[in-house]
């Protein structure tokens, strides 16, 4: 009888590292989705700010949030 492979074996492996992959991929798009409204509100507050011709002349702290 011909040798083989274990192709059960390898599918498990597989499918282990592919939804470990998946897991990490999720997490990191939440973050990015995060950081992304983050830098959003933050550049639409400046355009506010520029269109409304005010310069506070400094850091006026995170009001994005």
């Amino acid at each position: 009888m011909p040798d083989y492979p274990d192709y059960k074996a390898m599918y498990y492996h597989l499918a282990g590292r592919m939804a470990t992959a998946i897991e990490a991929l999720d997490a990191t798009t939440g973050a990015l989705v995060v950081i992304t409204e983050k830098l959003k509100l933050a550049q639409q507050a400046t355009e506010d700010m520029f269109i409304e011709g005010k310069d506070n002349g400094g850091d006026s702290g995170d009001q994005a949030e």
